[in-house]
């Protein structure tokens, strides 16, 4: 998790325009909360909340309602992780990767449907909706489709670096709701 975190704030203060959203911001969380359980599903979506202020501060956006929203999103997801790690089906890896691209899919329509509600750019109609889920706004940014497919392919490497954690016994035992939670399981 803090790799991902140091990841984001490293593309973010970079030149590097390619590498926009591939940090794996729902792996993160679904994937976190899948493999921490309950007791620390809230981890991933604090540290999220963190670096989204922090790049906020730095580029002088400040904190607004789309940090607020984005928080509000992490934890959803996290916890829905945690919850499905309760039960037998989270004891599987596809899950996790299954779980993480719908998250993915979901919090991109739900943050480009925010834009579209909020930013007086876009037309309130089907069509600015639309606008707003695929090509975005004109000017110095890349499509809103880019976007999407950046942070898909961020979460499925995510995803392939964490699926050995399933074999892994101390995560297993977190899953099955072991209130003994080990520290390595904590650091993965």
């Amino acid at each position: 998790m803090l790799l991902t975190i140091g990841y984001r704030v490293w593309v973010a203060e970079s030149d590097a325009d390619h590498l926009w959203n591939t940090a794996p911001l729902m792996a993160t969380c679904f994937g976190g909360g899948l493999l921490l359980g309950w007791r620390f599903c809230w981890v991933p979506a604090l540290l999220l909340l963190v670096s989204d202020i922090f790049l906020g501060l730095s580029h002088d956006t400040g904190v607004g309602t789309y940090t607020l929203t984005s928080a509000v999103a992490y934890t959803a997801f996290a916890c829905l992780g945690a919850a499905i790690g309760r039960g037998t089906l989270g004891k599987h890896w596809w899950v996790m990767v299954a779980g993480t691209l719908t998250s993915s899919v979901l919090f991109y329509v739900l943050g480009n449907t925010w834009a579209w509600l909020s930013m007086p750019e876009y037309a309130k109609s089907f069509a600015g909706w639309w606008q707003s889920q695929t090509v975005g706004l004109p000017g110095p940014w890349p499509p809103s489709l880019f976007f999407l497919r950046n942070a898909l392919i961020g979460d499925t490497i995510w995803c392939l670096f964490a699926t050995p954690l399933f074999f892994w016994k101390p995560v297993r035992s977190c899953q099955a709701g072991d209130e003994s939670i080990s520290a390595a399981a904590i650091a993965s």
